[in-house]
């Protein structure tokens, strides 16, 4: 009776931890997000890569207007600053977006209790595909 009891129990115990397992790699599901993809559809991408263009424009005109009155060292420093320039202008500009993509695809993967995320490119099989879902969020609905 001992040995029978002690059976039941093991058994039990085994049923258990793999009934935990099944439900700990359903809770491991991992997500991916074709990221490229939702940051060039982003509702506010094409305004936002519309003064970018302008800004660098304008760096170009700046630049070819000043570059005539200066020796290769004030030309590469003058280079240097508007790089500079335009890198404060597009990183104001596109952290934001970043920012409300990365809060979106936290969003879909919470509603789906999917709690790793991976751009896309880094998936190489199985996984759960967040893109459609992200890019909806983002168009407030529609996509």
């Amino acid at each position: 009776m001992k040995k029978y009891l002690l059976t039941l129990i093991m058994t039990l115990v085994l049923a258990l931890g793999c009934m935990g397992s099944v439900f700990a790699a359903e809770s491991n599901l991992v997500g991916y997000v074709n990221v490229e993809r939702v940051f060039r559809n982003h509702p506010d991408m094409q305004a936002t890569m519309s003064v970018l263009k302008l800004e660098r424009q304008k760096a170009q005109q700046e630049f070819e207007s000043k570059a005539a009155s200066l020796d290769d060292k004030g030309k590469q420093e003058l280079g240097q600053k508007l790089s500079e320039q335009i890198d404060k202008k597009e990183a104001s500009l596109l952290n934001p977006i970043r920012a409300a993509i990365r809060k979106a695809i936290a969003e879909v993967a919470k509603a789906h209790g999917i709690s790793n995320v991976v751009d896309a490119t880094a998936m190489v099989y199985g996984g759960f595909d967040l893109t459609d879902e992200v890019m909806a969020s983002l168009h407030g609905g529609k996509k």
